[in-house]
């Protein structure tokens, strides 16, 4: 299964108990101490779910809240955590939008728990063993791919980035949450892995209009798989240039 991308605002650098516990929960964490820092990151990564320290929000929390949803997407899940016992703030919190609250002194475990409860809520293709989106079929027990009823042959990483994409239509992902998702691994430095594993499955998948499925580039963004409608609707993204899909499959992956 695919690493869930998590943001942490944070007033103090958490504990690494919880940290530690996350992560071996299959979580990419990545934290931050200011609204701001958090509000920059998501103006070009993508998260699959944000939690929010109520301590750090002050009575102007709908103005940041309503920010971080413009820029995060309503696809992305929202948990305060460190709540107060105050009634009407964690009413507050469910009004804004958020998919649960955690009340202070909530072991690690149990927050780990409830974040994969929002997220099977979210998201619960990840937990189906199969994944039928004609002509595309996934069996995710045998990592097998078949396109019109004939195997694929797809290589570990290209077969979990293929469903990958395909359990999240139309959401755009940056190159840095599909290497947390996929690889596993965060990178401080620009890489052409995304690109050329992006490259090859638009080849071997044949994802064309014919196809009914379209692999958009965003730029400055990521990519986006979306489905393309059968009266010829254009996506709201525009495809990669071809000569950039070459020049990515010509180079090597890193990771």
């Amino acid at each position: 299964m695919a690493t869930t991308r998590l943001a942490l605002l944070h007033d103090a650098p958490p504990s690494s108990a919880l940290l530690s516990t996350l992560r071996s929960a299959g979580h990419a964490v990545h934290v931050y101490n200011s609204r701001p820092g958090l509000l920059r990151e998501l103006g070009r990564e993508s998260f699959d779910l944000i939690l929010l320290d109520e301590t750090l929000l002050a009575s102007d929390v709908r103005p940041f809240v309503d920010r971080l949803f413009t820029l995060a997407g309503e696809d992305t899940a929202l948990i305060f955590i460190h709540c107060s016992d105050d009634e009407h703030r964690l009413a507050d919190a469910l009004a804004l939008g958020a998919d649960d609250f955690i009340r202070r002194g909530v072991g690690n475990r149990e927050i780990a728990a409830r974040i994969d409860a929002v997220l099977r809520r979210r998201q619960p293709l990840r937990y189906q063993p199969s994944l039928d989106h004609p002509p595309y079929f996934f069996d995710l027990e045998t990592r097998r791919c078949h396109l019109d009823g004939r195997e694929v042959m797809l290589t570990d990483k290209e077969f979990e980035l293929a469903v990958f994409l395909f359990q999240h239509l139309g959401r755009i992902f940056s190159r840095g949450h599909l290497l947390d998702a996929v690889w596993r691994c965060q990178h401080t430095q620009p890489t052409r892995t995304i690109d050329t594993h992006i490259s090859r499955l638009r080849r071997k998948l044949e994802l064309t209009d014919a196809k009914g499925f379209r692999l958009a580039s965003t730029y400055g963004s990521g990519y986006r798989l979306e489905r393309f409608e059968p009266d010829g609707r254009n996506p709201a993204e525009t495809p990669g240039h071809p000569a950039e899909a070459e020049a990515a499959e010509r180079c090597p992956p890193v990771c």
